[in-house]
């Protein structure tokens, strides 16, 4: 008989383990959904703004021209191959002192592996990159919602600051 409970105790503790060591992926995030983010404008164009002969703290950065920084990003996210494919739209920025306007262009990547974990609420989960040409990498906090046919996109971005959106299951 205490065998049978030993038995019974191991054969609860494997079934906990497994369950405990299932990933992100495996515990709710399927499929692939097509995501809009925006990218916010935490900087000015032109000269440093400046306040009471301060510049502003350290979340708002100068974009010189010829500075390039995305604007706002379509993606697909595949949680099925853990991958993600997106088109960034960027601006460069115009010059005012020599008449040179803002130009706009779009950089795309394919197939970028992510990584994914538990997030910082209950229920959602972090998904981390490193995008190509990048030397740090990024993260973005995922929330399913609306029986897991949405997912609200949360995260940051180097010098633009914080980052929103959402997915929407495909």
């Amino acid at each position: 008989m205490k065998a049978n409970r030993l038995r019974v105790l191991a054969g609860g503790l494997i079934a906990f383990g497994a369950l405990a060591g299932a990933t992100p992926a495996m515990a709710g995030l399927t499929g692939s959904c097509g995501m809009v983010l925006s990218v916010p404008h935490n900087y000015t164009f032109g000269s440093l703004v400046q306040s009471s002969g301060s510049t502003y703290p350290n979340f708002v950065y100068l974009a010189s021209p010829g500075d390039t920084r995305g604007v706002n990003l379509l993606a697909v996210i595949d949680f099925a191959h853990s991958t993600l494919s997106y088109a960034l739209t960027q601006v460069t920025a115009g010059d005012a002192a020599t008449n040179t306007r803002n130009s706009y262009s779009t950089q795309s990547q394919s197939g970028v592996p992510f990584t994914s974990a538990a997030g910082p609420i209950t229920g959602s989960y972090t998904i981390t990159f490193t995008p190509p040409g990048a030397t740090a990498a990024m993260s973005l906090n995922v929330l399913p919602v609306n029986s897991g046919n949405t997912y609200l996109i949360q995260g940051t971005s180097g010098r633009t600051g914080a980052l929103t959106g959402v997915c929407q299951a495909l």
